[in-house]
C-alpha cells in the first residue's frame, strides 16, 4: 500500500482527466485506510465499507480538480466522515431516535481529527508489515489483530513456539526501527490494532 505523498508527480493530473489507472492506484492506496477511519464512527465494518465505496463513487463523479495530494486526502476524509454522519442520522431516524442522534453527533465530530491520525498511523504500520516476509506477517496479525497467544499461533500455523516468538520479535524490531523516534505512539497504535481486531471478532 502506497502513501499518497509517495505517488508520481503526474498522479493528480492523471486522476483529474479520469484515468482509470489512477483511480485504481488511489483505491489500493486508501480503501483500507478510509475503512478503518469510518469504523471509528460506525458499529459494523460492512457499513464502513459501504460508506467508503460511496466515497470513491462520489470522487469519480466529481470534477476531480485537486491541486495537491493533501487536498485529495482532505476530500476523501471529509466525504467519508459525512457519509458516516448521514448513515447515523438515517438509521436513527428509522428507529425514531432523534434524541440519540443529536447526542451521538457531538462526540463523532469531536473525534474526527483523532480518528484521522489513528487511521493514518495504522496505515503506516500496515505499510511496514506488508513489506515483511509472509510468515512474519501472519504471526504479527494473529498476535495483534486476533489477540492470539504464542501457543495458539504456533498451533494455528503449525510452527514451534520458538519460531513464533522469533518471528514476533523480528516484526517488532522492524516496527521499532521504522518508528524509532515514536516508541510510545507505536505501543499505543499496537493496542489500537488489537482493539480493532476485537471489533471484527
Amino acid at each position: 500500500m502506497a502513501d499518497l505523498t509517495t505517488l508520481p508527480d503526474d498522479f493528480i493530473p492523471s486522476l483529474s482527466v479520469g484515468d482509470p489507472a489512477a483511480l485504481d492506484i488511489l483505491i489500493r492506496s486508501y480503501y483500507a485506510v478510509l475503512c478503518r477511519f469510518a469504523e471509528n464512527f460506525l458499529p459494523d465494518a460492512s457499513l464502513a465499507e459501504d460508506v467508503v465505496q460511496e466515497t470513491f463513487i462520489k470522487l469519480w463523479k466529481s470534477d476531480k480538480s485537486f491541486t495537491s495530494t493533501e487536498a485529495l486526502k482532505a476530500y476523501l476524509y471529509t466525504i467519508t466522515r459525512n457519509g458516516c454522519l448521514d448513515l447515523i442520522r438515517s438509521r436513527n431516524r428509522l428507529h425514531n431516535r432523534h434524541q440519540q442522534s443529536t447526542a451521538s453527533q457531538e462526540p463523532v465530530m469531536e473525534s474526527v481529527l483523532s480518528a484521522i491520525i489513528r487511521a493514518e498511523s495504522l496505515a503506516a504500520i500496515y505499510q511496514v508489515v506488508n513489506d515483511m516476509p509472509e510468515k512474519m506477517q501472519q504471526v504479527f496479525f494473529l498476535s495483534y489483530e486476533e489477540g492470539m497467544s504464542v501457543s495458539q499461533i504456533a498451533a494455528h500455523l503449525g510452527m514451534n513456539l520458538k519460531a513464533v516468538k522469533k518471528q514476533k520479535y523480528k516484526a517488532l524490531v522492524a516496527l521499532r526501527s521504522r518508528f524509532a523516534k515514536q516508541e510510545k505512539p507505536l505501543l499505543l497504535l499496537l493496542q489500537a490494532l488489537a482493539l480493532l481486531g476485537e471489533r471484527h471478532a
